[in-house]
């Protein structure tokens, strides 16, 4: 008698119990059936012990309780085999709840099993080297691992997105295992393969599904994995099980990567973690590259993290670092917001990237705004790569006047993008923020680039001295580029037009952002001949030494200064507005005051010495063909030595 199979696969088995029971473990329904599979795996390797026992030592057995030993392993063996399917079954099905007549017909076979154990008959076949039951109850197992081992066959058969994995390989190796020890076992009864069987059931999907170790974050140990997480959201939306996910996203990770470097992100998140309530009975995951969350399951939870949550409880303090997170929180409900797994992290970075719900210190529930914001800024995302390979943009001018004469004497290029079909006119407000984050930025300026100077050659703006210039938007993640000094002046020289004829456009925060590479590029530019212009002023980080420092020929009051100041409820404004204006004429800078929209505000600009006035007023931006005819008409022949650099005298 040899118990020597049956002592491997339990200590096989027992290895497995340890490490899968050493760490936290993912609440799967997949991996509560995985639990019981090893419960029933132990128990068919123990009544399977027992009969051995009883083989060999009869006198210890009576005939029934011989049976009964049997009984119970045939049932645990024929339960093992069902549970592989089922567990098979719910890894591979898209939905995975059953309704109550998928569920019996699933159950048909080992039911019959169940039967043929109960009612059948057994005999005992002993030797000295030879010893296994044989009859109906022995048959069942057979029959239940037929109908089963068929069905895996027919559902991984039926199963194509399956076929693309590399899962669909690793079941059809544990197939032909488990098939080759049933007929192993068929045909030499004597060699007690079922254990052995169970073993390798176990340690597959230990190995290939179930290991914790696998599902933890590599860089935050207290998380699991983004995988994991996005595994557990499909399975919970298959189940059609309702729930809520709350996620917190890191916002201050520039700087705190820039001061500190990427491992004290790590530690702020894995930090933040300790601080959640229970943190040690919840499944943590790390959601998106600096978010983590998890999921709540009733609605009376919700609440109660509604009513308690402050903004301490994420607001954090690291000793070593002396650094201070920052960390924004929403909650978006599932399936009633998202029934997609790919649509859940898509607006959970949405969510981390708006600024809307990055300012507020309490929890931003997600609604379906919320999604047609995502979907909207999707839409305009796809339109953009559309508009940058097809050359989808268009580019119309608003005159800049004189603010004596009142006269046109240049031009500010602005890009607009239309979508004809759904979206219509999509504001540069929206577009153009979208476009930076996104790397369109730069390819999107240089075709605006282009059709300016199209624009200037085709009708020889540059030779009829009617305007003095046309200026053309920059952004900050295009002076931080290198090549930009090159690639404006090449499209310059490419339509032969003078560089002090173009001038650039440049706001205050761009130019405090982009850092020294700005600042060299800028050089570079006024080098070359082109004009500077500081674009909104007023709306960032105005100093008196950014202006000094970048020599400005121009600077452009932004329209908010202009419309506070002629609110009539705040003369302080006004005041302010006043010495804004005359502290730039100081540093021998000419003003183009911006939004002007009165004949009031224009008359008031010209008597307070600015030069130049822009605004509806005047003119909204015009197409191409509108603004030629404007300028035909409000504009006076200047003398080819005049500039639009129009320093102050």
């Amino acid at each position: 008698m040899s118990y020597g199979l049956q002592i491997a696969s339990l200590i096989i088995i027992f290895i497995v119990v340890m490490e899968f029971f050493r760490y936290r473990r993912l609440n799967l329904f997949t991996t509560k059936m995985f639990e019981v599979l090893i419960f029933f795996s132990v128990s068919s390797i123990l009544f399977k012990c027992l009969c051995l026992f009883s083989y060999y030592n009869p006198e210890y057995f009576t005939i029934l309780s011989a049976k009964i030993v049997h009984q119970l392993f045939y049932v645990t063996v024929n339960i093992n085999i069902w549970l592989i399917y089922m567990y098979i079954d719910l890894r591979t099905r898209p939905i995975k709840n059953y309704t109550n007549l998928q569920f019996v017909l699933r159950t048909i076979p080992l039911c019959v099993s169940f039967m043929m154990v109960v009612l059948g008959d057994i005999g005992y076949h002993s030797e000295a080297d030879e010893a296994y039951s044989y009859g109906l109850i022995s048959q069942s197992c057979y029959l239940a691992f037929a109908c089963y081992f068929l069905l895996i066959v027919f559902m991984l058969l039926r199963s194509d997105p399956l076929k693309k994995s590399n899962t669909y390989y690793e079941f059809i190796q544990f197939l032909f295992i488990w098939l080759t020890t049933a007929m192993v076992q068929y045909f030499f009864p004597y060699m007690h393969l079922s254990s052995a069987s169970s073993c390798v059931a176990v340690l597959f999907f230990y190995l290939i599904f179930e290991n914790p170790k696998e599902h933890t974050d590599k860089d935050i140990p207290s998380a699991f994995s983004r995988y994991s997480f996005e595994y557990t959201v499909q399975e919970f939306l298959k189940l059609r099980r309702h729930f809520w996910v709350i996620n917190f996203s890191l916002q201050n990770v520039d700087s705190i990567r820039a001061t500190y470097g990427q491992k004290v992100c790590m530690d702020c998140i894995e930090k933040a973690i300790l601080t959640i309530p229970d943190f040690k009975s919840r499944n943590i995951f790390r959601t998106l590259e600096y978010s983590f969350g998890f999921i709540i399951y009733s609605k009376e939870e919700l609440d109660n993290l509604y009513s308690n949550f402050k903004l301490s409880d994420r607001t954090l303090l690291l000793a070593d670092y002396m650094v201070s997170p920052s960390f924004s929180v929403c909650s978006v409900e599932c399936p009633d917001i998202v029934s997609d797994s790919e649509d859940l992290m898509d607006l959970l970075s949405f969510c981390r990237n708006a600024d809307e719900y990055s300012t507020d210190n309490t929890i931003h529930v997600i609604d379906k705004d919320t999604t047609e914001k995502r979907e909207y800024r999707e839409a305009i995302e796809s339109l953009l790569q559309k508009a940058v390979d097809e050359d989808g943009f268009e580019v119309y001018f608003q005159p800049i006047i004189n603010a004596v004469t009142k006269k046109c004497v240049s031009l500010e290029a602005l890009v607009r993008l239309k979508d004809e079909s759904s979206l219509g006119y999509v504001s540069p407000d929206v577009f153009i923020p979208i476009a930076e984050k996104k790397g369109l930025i730069s390819p999107l300026g240089d075709r605006v680039m282009s059709k300016v100077c199209s624009f200037i050659r085709k009708y020889n703006l540059d030779k009829k001295n009617n305007i003095l210039g046309i200026g053309v938007n920059l952004s900050g993640i295009q002076l931080s580029d290198p090549s930009l000094p090159y690639r404006l002046h090449q499209a310059v020289k490419n339509y032969s037009i003078a560089p002090n004829f173009i001038y650039f456009e440049i706001t205050e925060t761009a130019a405090v952002h982009s850092g020294n590479t700005a600042k060299a590029n800028i050089s570079k530019l006024r080098k070359l001949g082109y004009k500077l212009s500081m674009d909104d002023f007023g709306t960032g980080y105005s100093n008196l030494y950014n202006m000094a420092s970048i020599s400005y020929d121009l600077i452009k009051i932004d329209k908010s200064l202009i419309w506070q100041a002629f609110d009539g409820k705040n003369r302080k404004s006004m005041t302010v507005l006043l010495s804004i204006i005359n502290m730039i004429h100081s540093i021998g800078c000419s003003i183009v005051a911006e939004g002007v929209e009165t004949e009031a505000q224009a008359n008031y600009f010209k008597e307070c010495g600015i030069e130049f006035l822009q605004g509806f007023y005047f003119s909204r931006p015009l197409s191409s063909d509108q603004i030629l005819e404007y300028v035909e008409k409000n504009s006076d022949q200047h003398s080819p030595v005049e500039s639009l650099s129009i320093i102050r005298n």
